[in-house]
């Protein structure tokens, strides 16, 4: 019998069955509290479903032990997990599949979201969410903390000993966060300049050995710090299995002002205090532990070695990043 026409079907909704790279469509999501309820999350959420993009498995932060067992598909393929919040929830994330052939995707919420600047990826929650279907799969470098008698722990971004874990400190407790809201940051700031910590390290690295007193040590994987200001680390890459070392001795507050304006300047003659270096591996020694934050979450101490994870990281980017391959 020969079947009535009922006219041109109505076009289906169309699933993609994997993303770029080959990874399923359904992926893992790991929210920050500080995201969770932000608009931007709702829009990035919404923009994942207009992609095809469901969501196998949501993740608080301060759950991330749950996320081992669920970064591999049920036929033991790699998974798409989706970090978003700021560089403190990349970084952990991250850690969890440095190694690994899971891909990381970034909803950059944050208030700085260095890491994600760094690979030129969107700060808008929509078009930062569309690129994880419309970007590229690339392996880029972390930071490694390797500290005696302590768990090894990659970062992202930086880790930072000494003025920045003073600000980390009061910038990441939820309860000054719930009451200052935007004024967090600013709040923590003016602590930190406050306390002007100092300490005395011995770094080693390229066969040299120097004894510095210093107000801020940082180890720097990704180039752009300072959030909306822009400031990067001239002649530095994501991905050119290099750490960036900052390092300000202690100085007068008067002359940290001025090292300050000049970075935010750009100006490129380094001012006196500073001392800026590119290397592997990094030693550095204290003569009494000292606390260090990765992606500004306090998260080890000191002594300890910093040394490059060279393409440790499969990262989703625009297809405009510039993937260096050895």
């Amino acid at each position: 019998m020969r079947r009535r026409d009922r006219g041109p079907a109505a076009p289906a909704a169309v699933r993609p069955a994997s993303v770029r790279g080959g990874l399923p469509a359904e992926v893992v999501l790991v929210v920050s509290p500080h995201a969770g309820g932000s608009t931007g999350l709702g829009a990035a959420r919404e923009e994942m479903r207009r992609a095809g993009l469901g969501v196998a498995g949501e993740v608080q932060i301060q759950d991330i032990g749950r996320l081992p067992a669920l970064i591999r598909t049920t036929d033991g393929g790699p998974r798409l997990v989706v970090a978003a919040g700021g560089d403190g929830t990349v970084g952990a994330v991250a850690d969890c599949l440095a190694e690994s052939e899971s891909v990381l995707g970034i909803l950059p919420l944050g208030t700085s979201n260095d890491f994600a600047r760094s690979l030129g990826i969107p700060v808008d929650p929509r078009r930062a969410a569309a690129l994880l279907t419309q970007g590229k799969v690339a392996d880029v470098d972390l930071g490694r903390l390797v500290s005696p008698g302590q768990l090894t722990r990659h970062f992202v971004h930086a880790a930072t000993v000494g003025l920045n874990v003073s600000f980390a400190k009061l910038a990441t407790r939820a309860s000054v966060r719930a009451h200052l809201g935007r004024l967090t940051y600013l709040a923590a700031a003016g602590n930190a300049f406050r306390a002007l910590p100092s300490f005395e390290c011995e770094l080693r690295h390229d066969g040299r050995t120097e004894r510095l007193t210093l107000t801020q040590l940082s180890v720097i994987n990704a180039p752009v710090f300072g959030g909306t200001l822009g400031l990067s680390v001239q002649g530095s890459n994501p991905d050119d299995r290099l750490l960036d070392v900052l390092a300000i001795e202690h100085v007068p507050v008067r002359r940290l002002a001025l090292i300050a304006v000049f970075l935010l300047l750009r100006v490129k003659r380094q001012p006196a205090g500073v001392r800026t270096f590119h290397v592997r591996d990094l030693h550095v020694h204290t003569g009494q532990p000292l606390e260090v934050a990765l992606d500004g979450e306090i998260a080890g101490a000191l002594p300890a070695d910093f040394e490059v994870a060279g393409e440790a990281l499969r990262v989703i980017t625009p297809l405009s990043f510039e993937d260096i391959n050895d």
